[in-house]
């Protein structure tokens, strides 16, 4: 999962829980005032108030903090974002798909072909920036592949 992808998830799960919190406190202060009526009534209707309180408490406090999470790791993939293109641009300029054919064993089938030139292209990476993330070398080496190959045929 990209730090995209994951900002994206913590933002909509903030939204989620926050709106669901603050929906819930409403309904419980409304109960509690008596505007809502529930027929809840001894140590169980207290407890049972009580509990759901805070329960919609607790998703008001998680969706904000995942909300101001969202916004960290937003500008993490930002950074991300700026190596990864650094990066791709890095090697669109290095690299040519020829340059790459030339390496590698032309005697191969096309699939094994295709799993030759993207190790190729992470090797080659890996060779210039060592500290690349899985889920970044991945997607890089997929449009890189698709940006060198399968646009030329």
């Amino acid at each position: 999962m990209t730090l995209n992808e994951k900002a994206r998830d913590l933002k909509s799960s903030g939204y989620a829980l926050t709106g669901c919190g603050g929906i819930g406190l409403i309904i419980m202060v409304l109960i509690f005032t008596g505007v809502i009526p529930l027929n809840l009534s001894g140590a169980v209707g207290i407890v049972s108030k009580l509990v759901m309180s805070i329960l919609f408490l607790v998703f008001l406090i998680t969706g904000i903090m995942s909300l101001k999470k969202s916004k960290i790791v937003s500008q993490d993939a930002e950074r991300e974002n700026d190596k990864k293109n650094e990066i791709k641009k890095w090697f669109l300029e290095s690299f040519t798909s020829d340059d790459l054919t030339e390496l590698i064993d032309q005697e191969l089938e096309e699939n094994d072909l295709y799993f030759e030139r993207t190790s190729l292209i992470k090797d080659k990476i890996c060779e210039r920036f060592m500290d690349v993330e899985d889920a970044l070398m991945s997607e890089l080496t997929e449009e890189i592949y698709t940006e060198l190959f399968e646009s030329v045929g």
